[in-house]
């Protein structure tokens, strides 16, 4: 009997997805104490620092260097060990290391799970330079998300197309040879949510998003239609920039594109403002966005926590659930709106207010949901989900692991995945409501 594994919040990013700048900045890889721990944790800045800057302390630094990289940086080359992959590899090789530890995922006898359903996230950074007035090399060419479209697409044409074996002549290589593993024996079954900031495009260009990439999604039954739509599309399409920019294929066949995408992405922390009474045309593009989600059966997974990629000076006011998200949730136009608002609503400075919110939310309509991702990356974390299940909330709590982007406090998607199923802060009943029966239901229900 086939037993799905849903990890509903994961990330597929190589170097040139991410707004290099906020990458770099986010609270949790940089702290704000001092230089000096700033250069212990990224080195290879001293790149960019002035040397006058550098030469104020010289054998401190030489000293700091020297320690991280042989001590201290194996998460930091972790990660960017995965980030500076072929990116078409991605899934192969996550899936490679899966399969070899022969533990809880594939069809070993000691398996719990034979598939994993992943939920790749795309985020909209938007025209990244556009920002750097100074800069030269100033002027955005082409749209914002398109380049990740491109490369998830092609991650799938790999993945459910080749495998990666041990090398037969190279010792510690792996080779890409074609698949001889069909479709439906493969470990994950892959469905993305696309990343939209209603601030980086017009109404028109938002509705031409919708056409291209949620043709069909309007008429379709849902629930297993919707599924075997998605399903079927795995695999079986390939993409370049040129035909994005220029949708030379879908000249031929108009949904092309489409039923490669499961939801909606939001990113408040990078200036998505959920509601923007003060601003018409952007409420206009946001009022719009709501309901081609109703009307297409979208679900939308919302960054909830107070850290992550923060570009916006308003990123706390955008992200806090208790203020413009209760302006949409109270409009009874919107009451339907499935809404994944991610994190368990983590608040860096200790306050429970934004999680409070959340479970109130819970408790007051079924379509509202939370998930641990990147909040439980050690077995003890899981009594901040314990703490949150009751008869009223278990039902709408998800699992999800925010990898790569975990790699910065876990050794690996294994671990991070092993933690969970191994933990005892929550029972087998509670755990298959979030890996199994939740997230299906806030899929495909």
């Amino acid at each position: 009997m086939e037993r799905k594994f849903y990890d509903i919040h994961y990330h597929l990013f190589d170097l040139s997805h991410p707004n290099l700048l906020a990458f770099l900045l986010r609270d949790d890889l940089i702290t704000k104490k001092t230089v000096r721990n700033v250069l212990k944790k990224f080195p290879f800045l001293l790149q960019f620092l002035p040397l006058r800057l550098v030469g104020l302390f010289p054998g401190q630094t030489v000293k700091n260097i020297r320690e991280y990289l042989g001590n201290e940086s194996r998460n930091f080359r972790n990660l960017i060990s995965v980030m500076e992959g072929a990116i078409e590899y991605h899934f192969l090789y996550i899936e490679y290391f899966l399969l070899k530890e022969k533990k809880y995922f594939g069809n070993n006898i000691e398996s719990k799970y034979n598939k994993i359903v992943l939920c790749p996230l795309l985020m909209d950074f938007g025209y990244k330079n556009l920002n750097n007035q100074d800069c030269f090399y100033n002027l955005p060419p082409a749209k914002p998300i398109v380049n990740q479209v491109v490369d998830i697409i092609n991650a799938l044409w790999f993945y459910y197309n080749y495998e990666l074996i041990p090398h037969p002549d190279k010792q510690g290589r792996l080779k890409l040879i074609a698949s001889g593993t069909t479709k439906e024996k493969k470990l994950f079954e892959i469905y993305p949510f696309l990343g939209i900031n209603t601030q980086n495009y017009d109404l028109q260009e938002i509705a031409e998003l919708f056409d291209k990439y949620f043709c069909g999604y309007e008429s379709d039954g849902g629930g297993e239609e919707r599924h075997k739509k998605l399903f079927d599309k795995l695999g079986n399409i390939k993409a370049d920039l040129e035909d994005m920019l220029f949708r030379r294929k879908e000249k031929v066949n108009a949904d092309y594109y489409s039923y490669m995408f499961a939801g909606i992405k939001l990113y408040p922390p990078m200036g998505f403002d959920p509601w923007p009474e003060d601003n018409r045309s952007e409420l206009d593009k946001v009022r719009f966005l709501y309901s081609e989600c109703i009307r297409r059966k979208l679900p939308l997974i919302v960054h909830c926590s107070d850290g992550g990629y923060v570009t916006s000076p308003d990123a706390k006011e955008f992200t806090d659930p208790s203020k413009g998200w209760q302006k949409v949730l109270s409009k009874p136009e919107y009451r339907s709106l499935k809404i994944n608002f991610a994190h368990l609503g983590k608040q860096n400075d200790g306050k429970n207010d934004w999680k409070k919110t959340i479970l109130s939310d819970i408790s007051a309509d079924k379509n509202i949901y939370t998930d641990c991702s990147c909040q439980t990356p050690q077995e003890i974390d899981y009594t901040k989900v314990s703490d949150m299940m009751n008869p009223e909330t278990e039902t709408n709590i998800l699992f999800g692991s925010d990898f790569l982007i975990n790699l910065i406090w876990s050794k690996s998607y294994n671990e991070y995945l092993n933690n969970f199923i191994q933990t005892n802060y929550i029972d087998d009943r509670q755990k298959r409501f979030m890996c199994e029966i939740n997230p299906e239901r806030f899929l495909f229900g």
